[in-house]
């Protein structure tokens, strides 16, 4: 008498049809929960990126604000009025960037919601607290 293999190219031809079928619906489940996991982590990790990059900015115009103030406490003088005209164009220009990224801050947490909502999550509190995102900036006017 000759012993069927068990399997043959990785099939188990010992076990019966319905557990090979059992196995192959848990491997796949396990598959798409991995794969919801990574969809998830990637849309957490855009809106992180984007906060990052609101806060780099944020530094920057707080920078110039400070550069500014001491322009200002240095007293009047032609070259300072250059100076000082140049630093509230920068921040302007710093300002227009930080509501721009505040916007695409924005928008890749409305998808991070999105996608949450997707995957059958419905309430968002810690999320709102984790990802918070600061309110758009106003220009600040020459005096």
């Amino acid at each position: 008498m000759i012993d069927a293999p068990e399997s043959i190219d990785g099939k188990d031809f010992g076990m019966p049809v319905s557990v090979r079928k059992l196995d192959q619906q848990d491997s796949l489940c396990e598959e798409l929960l991995r794969e919801r996991a990574a969809v998830l982590s990637r849309a957490g990790f855009a809106v992180e990126d984007a906060l990052e990059k609101l806060l780099k900015i944020d530094q920057q115009i707080e920078e110039k604000i400070q550069s500014l103030r001491s322009q200002l406490n240095k007293g009047p003088g032609r070259e300072d009025l250059h100076d000082q005209q140049t630093i509230f164009e920068e921040i302007n220009v710093n300002i227009d960037q930080f509501n721009m990224a505040c916007q695409k801050a924005e928008i890749q947490y409305y998808y991070l919601i999105v996608t949450r909502e997707a995957l059958g999550l419905r309430r968002h509190g810690t999320v709102q607290k984790i990802y918070q995102i600061p309110p758009k900036k106003k220009k600040i006017q020459a005096i």
